[in-house]
């Protein structure tokens, strides 16, 4: 009977934590909608405004109408090499990030714990931070080659910026809490989890909403400047080359379109995180 009444109790509470996620899943759609009805008016905007353009201009090899631009968007989606371009740089790109967020922190608790690793490593981190990317890409290019510049790019720009904001949080910790965690004998695995935890997780979510699009701007360009076979640079590159005025814009339309959706994505897991967290 034990046994039983402890799993219709977990049962009950995956059940509430379900209906919680769908209730805020829910408002976060109906907000985006409403979003969407007052930004609507604006896009037409600026779409009336490139029409406008492109029309004074007069010349398709310079800029397209938004008709010709969404056209050849619309004949790319409908190919296996578009999206096998789009998944390629998805893969690459979040690998970078993933890995920049997991030695960007360690680095920066090693940086925390020990004064002689922080001296040796911030100087590092700085010069990186402050490389251009155009002559980093081409150092990358090669050291590492065309198809891993779309990794190892990303880790390297946004490393810095978890490093630092890592670091921030965990220096920043209290000390009387800390200094009362210690008087109390409170475990050092609890001390991290209810006192530097809660410290670093705001540095952290602006390392991440920052670094997501940072990591996504820098991949792409270092696919184009490196012409990356198979990835999202790589075809806007040969767009450019043969004077595919369409497939430019076409190719940069996606660009900015996955940027927005993995923006908006972030915001959404974030929203339900700290929903249930409050919950």
């Amino acid at each position: 009977m034990m046994h039983f009444s402890s799993f219709r109790r977990r049962l009950a509470c995956a059940g509430r934590g379900v209906r919680r996620f769908l209730f805020v899943t829910a408002r976060w759609f109906a907000d985006a909608a409403k979003h969407l009805i007052w930004l609507l008016p604006v896009i037409a905007f600026w779409l009336l405004v490139w029409h406008i353009v492109a029309w004074c201009v007069g010349s398709e090899i310079i800029i397209v109408s938004p008709r010709a631009a969404f056209a050849r968007l619309f004949v790319l989606a409908q190919t296996r090499e578009f999206w096998l371009a789009v998944l390629t740089s998805l893969r690459r790109i979040s690998l970078g990030f993933v890995l920049a967020m997991g030695a960007g922190a360690a680095m920066a608790v090693l940086a925390a714990a020990s004064r002689v690793f922080s001296r040796l490593v911030t100087p590092a981190v700085g010069v990186v931070n402050a490389m251009p990317l155009a002559s980093f890409v081409l150092l990358v290019l090669f050291l590492f080659g065309r198809e891993n510049l779309s990794v190892v790019v990303p880790f390297v720009m946004v490393l810095p910026l978890v490093y630092h904001n890592v670091h921030k949080g965990i220096i920043g910790t209290d000390s009387a809490l800390l200094e009362m965690a210690r008087v109390f004998r409170v475990p050092f695995g609890r001390q991290v989890r209810h006192i530097y935890m809660k410290s670093i997780a705001p540095h952290l979510l602006t390392a991440v909403s920052v670094g997501i699009g940072f990591a996504w701007k820098s991949g792409i360009s270092a696919e184009l400047i490196g012409v990356a076979r198979g990835t999202i640079g790589g075809y806007l590159h040969r767009a450019q080359v043969n004077i595919q005025t369409a497939d430019m814009y076409a190719w940069t339309i996606a660009i900015v379109a996955l940027s927005l959706l993995i923006d908006k994505g972030f915001a959404m897991v974030m929203r339900v995180a700290r929903k249930g967290g409050a919950a």
